[in-house]
């Protein structure tokens, strides 16, 4: 029996429903032993044959069968249960009392993220193609970058069902290029939810893409002496002067907008002064530096590699929140209402018993995201995603660390260590 197969009792049988019958279909005048069922009066040919179950087949249904609870409902009280075990079935009862909108913008919902990935490996080796020119000054790079984010921008503008994916298997030395990638989605997301116009959007987008592009290796000439003391004090006094050298790096660029240099020279500036190289506060701090200083804290946070370890997409937005003096307040306000209290990423325990992964947040309702949940009887390529703006009776009860959870839900869930971004964009209200 494949695993989209299982036994249903023949009074779960309704119109939609696919199935396969264990005997011989030809005296109830069945159209095969395999069909989908289409009227009323091919449910009572099945009856009629005397069988108490038979095989539905999920993926060529188009709805659930009939939930075994509203059965006992209608069931008269005198009337006999059915005997005997079933063989076990991933429709239980926590699944049977989703809606059917819920079960149908499943396989839709799989496809566009298996869309929006691919999209995402295109864009992540346009990265590394633009970075690694970035030291020899040329106006192909610079004409390169903006049209990745001109696709970008136009993606969020005009696309009013997109889907933002951001995967994370490429391997480890790529990280620089996943960080240039993730801080430039979400200033864009960021963006677009403030209402930034198109031209501005363009520079906070280069600027983002380029953030980072004054780090790397130590000069040389920075070390008087080659003890772990001295190394660690250079490394720190050189990561501070990164946005100086950035900017000296994209200044060479001659058509590298004034306003995207910005970024890289001040996206390390906060709003209470403490920030570097300059320590400018409040609005001297450039709105665009201040967009792409929230999506450079948040990547950071969710996907750092220090002693200090990584944050969860909840913990991270926490973290942020806990920023508040050195974040722009409103900035930070946009930013966790359209990614979403429990961010893409987020592990979280449901009111219905099951534990489940964020996969896409909803603009217009942060607390009620979409979730891939686990099921031990329904394989992972097929997991059901719970849209909780459908399913109103379920909530979020907590966000877990996947320490927390067994090994066979990690695997199943499958969290990385880097953040997935899925957000599902709206047409405004």
């Amino acid at each position: 029996m494949h695993v989209n197969e299982y036994p249903i009792l023949v009074e779960q049988l309704c119109p939609g429903l696919f199935v396969r019958l264990e005997t011989d279909a030809r005296a109830a005048s069945l159209p095969k032993k395999a069909f989908k069922i289409t009227t009323q009066e091919q449910i009572e040919d099945i009856r009629r044959l005397g069988i108490r179950y038979v095989i539905c087949i999920s993926d060529k249904s188009d709805r659930l069968p009939i939930p075994l609870e509203e059965l006992d409902e209608k069931r008269p009280p005198t009337a006999p249960r059915p005997s005997g075990k079933t063989a076990k079935t991933p429709v239980s009862l926590e699944l049977l009392s989703l809606k059917q909108e819920t079960i149908a913008r499943n396989k839709e919902r799989r496809e566009r993220f298996a869309a929006c990935e691919k999209r995402y490996d295109a864009a992540v080796s346009q990265v590394v193609g633009v970075l690694k020119k970035a030291a020899k000054p040329s106006d192909e790079i610079v004409d390169a970058a903006r049209g990745m984010i001109a696709s970008m921008v136009d993606t969020f503008l005009s696309d009013l069902d997109v889907v933002v994916s951001l995967m994370t298997t490429k391997p480890r030395e790529e990280t620089r290029n996943y960080h240039a990638l993730n801080v430039t989605v979400l200033s864009l997301m960021l963006a677009r939810e403030i209402g930034l116009g198109k031209p501005r959007m363009l520079d906070l987008g280069l600027g983002a893409l380029f953030h980072d592009v004054g780090k790397g290796r130590v000069p040389i000439q920075r070390f008087t002496k080659g003890n772990l003391t001295t190394l660690n004090r250079v490394v720190r006094e050189y990561y501070r002067e990164h946005p100086v050298i950035g900017a000296r790096i994209v200044s060479a660029f001659a058509a590298f907008p004034p306003d995207a240099l910005d970024v890289v020279l001040k996206h390390h500036e906060s709003i209470d002064g403490q920030g570097f190289p300059a320590g400018l506060s409040g609005d001297d701090v450039p709105l665009l530096a201040r967009i792409a200083a929230v999506a450079d804290t948040y990547d950071t946070l969710c996907n750092r590699k220090d002693d200090k370890g990584y944050a969860t997409p909840h913990e991270a937005l926490r973290a942020m929140y806990g920023k508040k003096t050195s974040l722009d307040q409103m900035l930070l306000a946009s930013f966790i209402r359209s990614i979403g209290v429990y961010p893409p990423g987020s592990i979280v325990d449901l009111s219905n018993g099951l534990t489940g992964m964020v996969v896409s947040s909803n603009p217009r309702a942060s607390f009620r995201p979409s979730v891939l949940a686990h099921h031990p009887d329904i394989p992972r390529k097929e997991a059901l995603i719970i849209d909780l703006t459908i399913e109103e009776d379920i909530t979020i009860v907590r966000a877990v660390r996947p320490e927390e959870l067994p090994r066979e839900v990690v695997a199943y869930l499958n969290p990385v260590r880097r953040a997935n971004y899925y957000v599902d964009s709206l047409p405004p209200a």
